[in-house]
């Protein structure tokens, strides 16, 4: 995490950004829809690739939702986190890598990326997605 300088108040916010957004892996590991909603804004925009989904119920209906059904062994997680907030500390970007593994049916998943995330805090003091932009490609094997 990118600490830099920040106050003690603004430290303590992004390293809790950091296990937020850990507890999101864990909801999407466990496929639990439930759970995931919890961390999205119900308008919420997602870029995916050259993909979008406008809103919470577009992006858990005709993606995420049949995606996690599909997958067989997931595995997913984020790593390199940065959390850079705002000056009054009620909205912040993500910067993140993201790691993605799983089957589907005959087609196996092993996908690397990069995530940007606008989270706003909510009114009863829990982070948001507000926007989510991620971009990926299949993990480069070394040669031989």
């Amino acid at each position: 995490m990118a600490v830099g300088r920040r106050g003690s108040a603004q430290q303590s916010d992004a390293e809790g950004i950091v296990k937020w957004l850990a507890g999101y892996d864990e909801a999407f590991n466990a496929r639990d829809l439930d759970q995931l909603a919890t961390y999205y804004y119900p308008d919420v925009t997602i870029f995916e690739g050259a993909g979008v989904n406008d809103g919470w119920a577009d992006y858990r209906d005709r993606h995420l939702g049949p995606e996690l059904k599909a997958f067989e062994n997931l595995e997913f997680g984020h790593s390199e986190v940065q959390a850079n907030l705002a000056p009054d500390g009620m909205a912040a970007y993500v910067t993140a890598r993201y790691f993605i593994k799983a089957k589907m049916g005959e087609r196996t998943l092993d996908n690397v990326g990069l995530a940007t995330y606008v989270i706003v805090k909510a009114d009863d003091g829990t982070w948001k997605i507000r926007h989510s932009h991620t971009s990926g490609r299949a993990r480069q094997r070394p040669p031989g």
